[in-house]
């Protein structure tokens, strides 16, 4: 049996294998080059012309009438309506990869890289990036300083196509970018990541790595402003987990602000020097207890913003606190208006959870 990589086994998705599975008939052999009729505009002008050119050389695949054209896997994914990634599949369960016809098992991919791996990868990749003056200004508005945002390598996600082509270029030249999540594969076997309006936050842990990066987006989607910076489905891409920022947290600690909104958690952390957690798309309160095991802390913040506060109170309470609180832990809720309010005298003003549950 065979192993190849995921890379090999997409450079053996030979077209013209492509075409017998598509029943797509060879007209023409010049060489390389294989004349066949187009499926997108040949058969609807009844024309016996064959203007798709099959190049089993490159794997590419390009119609001189309607200007079609692409790589072995996108043909085959664009004849059946399916996406990239289905059609890496349907054709390696059609063996029509195989040079010698055998069983080919491919290697694990999408395993999650070691931090330290992500960790350079991410400063690299940030490191050639900007921020743009907008999100610089939202950032002072919420009351960072241009030192902690020098600091914090919040970046702005390209928009330009190109230009994140070859940013990924530069960096697969020097990294293997299989397991890091984000980045993930085009049909042209190049890599790439997608566009957002937003900007980069990366996570930290207590030791400096960058886990992973969050995207905070310029406008909300489907009712939500933070997403992980994340290539699930997508060919030899890596999904994002819901890591945890945690910050000034000893075994001594006995008191902790807790978020679901990471920029909030930075800036407690500056403003106030306090324990922190903080963290984005968690589903229950497994993932806090492991940060705060081995800890004295027994008196718990949670910190929200007053716009979002109904939504997110009920999620707090059933997803992440409603298991805390048979354990004895002081839960208590903060709404702030405004991210300025860190410097407001009440801000220790609390509500007690405990009331509302």
């Amino acid at each position: 049996m065979d192993r190849l990589d995921f890379v090999e086994v997409q450079k053996h998705i030979n077209i013209l294998n492509v075409a017998y599975h598509l029943c797509l008939e060879i007209v023409e052999n010049k060489g390389y080059e294989h004349k066949v009729i187009c499926p997108f505009c040949g058969y609807n002008k009844n024309s016996k012309i064959p203007t798709l050119s099959l190049n089993s050389q490159s794997n590419k695949y390009c119609c001189s009438r309607c200007g079609a054209g692409g790589y072995s896997t996108g043909l085959y994914a664009k004849v059946r309506g399916i996406d990239t990634k289905m059609a890496f599949k349907e054709l390696l369960e059609r063996e029509c990869f195989s040079i010698n016809n055998s069983k080919i098992e491919i290697s694990p991919i999408n395993l999650l890289a070691d931090i330290k791996q992500r960790d350079t990868v991410y400063r690299e990749f940030l490191g050639m990036l900007k921020l743009e003056n907008q999100h610089r200004r939202y950032l002072k508005n919420i009351g960072f300083l241009d030192s902690s945002i020098d600091d914090g390598l919040y970046r702005s996600i390209p928009k330009n196509y190109i230009k994140r082509r070859l940013i990924c270029s530069s960096l697969a030249r020097k990294y293997e970018l299989s397991g890091i999540p984000g980045f993930y594969q085009e049909e042209d076997f190049k890599w790439c990541f997608s566009s957002m309006n937003g900007f980069f936050i990366p996570v930290f842990n207590e030791n400096g790595y960058i886990q992973g990066l969050s995207i905070h987006l310029d406008k909300p989607f489907k009712n939500t402003s933070e997403l992980w910076f994340s290539s699930t489905n997508k060919i030899n891409g890596t999904t994002a987990k819901s890591w945890i920022m945690r910050s000034n947290i000893t075994e001594n600690t006995t008191s902790v602000y807790l978020t679901d909104n990471f920029l909030i958690g930075n800036l407690l952390k500056e403003t106030k020097n306090a324990p922190v957690i903080a963290f984005q798309n968690i589903t229950n309160s497994y993932m806090i207890l492991k940060e705060i095991e081995n800890t004295n802390i027994r008196n718990i913040t949670f910190v929200i913003r007053i716009p979002e506060c109904n939504e997110n109170l009920d999620y707090i309470i059933n997803r992440v606190f409603r298991d805390l609180i048979p354990l004895g832990f002081n839960l208590e809720i903060k709404y702030i208006r405004s991210y300025k309010d860190f410097f407001d005298e009440n801000f220790n003003v609390t509500y007690t959870l405990n009331k509302v549950a």
